[in-house]
């Protein structure tokens, strides 16, 4: 069903509007074209923010970019904006992106990354064909509505292994523990983490947890040995581990006994 306008009559008799500060031009106004363009200054100042980061034509293959900004964590990144940026010929699906430094891409062609492991902002889906771009899919939508936090909402995603399994990078954030585990489970950190990838875990059932790097080193009290796990197995032991630039995991919080693998 079609979305409902309001009625003729009310059409007529609106003067503004509240939230846009924008003008209704009164029928039988003189000279028409002056509050026309009055008007169209109006929407435009009201519509600039939606031109941020915009993909758009510019004949060819080529591609230009509004300029705009973006937050990233606490920090405000500036894009300046570019012109004359050439795609590849005979793409369905070009994903077009600013990566976190506000780096423009524009030669991702499966999909595009995953936002947990590479944080960006995704612009536009290009198709191209016969030396010519076919279509530009705005895929900006979400980027400036975020859902915050509530206070007393959950916060994080808490796990329960009871038997042995691989984290993925994408769990960051989140808590894992062996509760309801009746001996050694071993959790196996992912390869593939970007700095800064924070996993948790914790002793809740009285078994051995061990935490497996690979051939990453975990950097805690208990040793720096690249290759070694760290175990624990009373109750209330818990570790936090965050990763590094290097590939591998540092303990910013530590609770309990835990220990190297010897």
């Amino acid at each position: 069903m079609a979305e409902v306008s309001p009625s003729d009559n009310e059409l007529l008799n609106l003067q503004s509007d509240s939230e846009t500060g924008i003008e209704y031009i009164p029928t039988g106004t003189a000279p028409y074209y002056l509050h026309f363009r009055r008007l169209l200054h109006r929407l435009l100042l009201a519509a600039r923010r939606a031109n941020d980061l915009r993909v758009y034509d510019e004949g060819g293959l080529d591609i230009g970019v509004r300029a705009g900004k973006f937050w990233l964590g606490t920090e405000l990144i500036a894009y300046a904006g570019s012109s004359d940026n050439p795609l590849a010929d005979d793409k369905t699906a070009i994903y077009v992106y600013l990566d976190a430094a506000g780096n423009l891409v524009t030669d991702e062609y499966a999909t595009f990354p995953s936002m947990a492991t590479t944080p960006h902002i995704r612009l536009a889906i290009v198709c191209t064909s016969g030396g010519d771009i076919v279509s530009i899919t705005d895929c900006r939508a979400g980027h400036n509505i975020a859902i915050p936090y509530a206070a007393g909402g959950v916060h994080r995603t808490i796990e329960a292994h009871t038997a042995d399994d691989t984290l993925a990078a994408s769990e960051s954030g989140s808590v894992h523990t062996n509760r309801g585990a009746t001996g050694v489970a071993t959790l196996t950190l992912p390869t593939d983490a970007a700095a800064g990838t924070e996993l948790t875990f914790a002793v809740q059932a009285a078994q051995e947890l061990r935490i497996e790097p690979g051939t990453a080193a975990i950097r805690a009290g208990s040793g720096q040995t690249a290759g070694k796990y760290k175990s624990a197995s009373g109750l209330g032991a818990s570790l936090t581990l965050v990763a590094d630039a290097n590939g591998d995991w540092a303990a910013t919080a530590e609770a309990g006994t835990w220990t190297e693998e010897s």
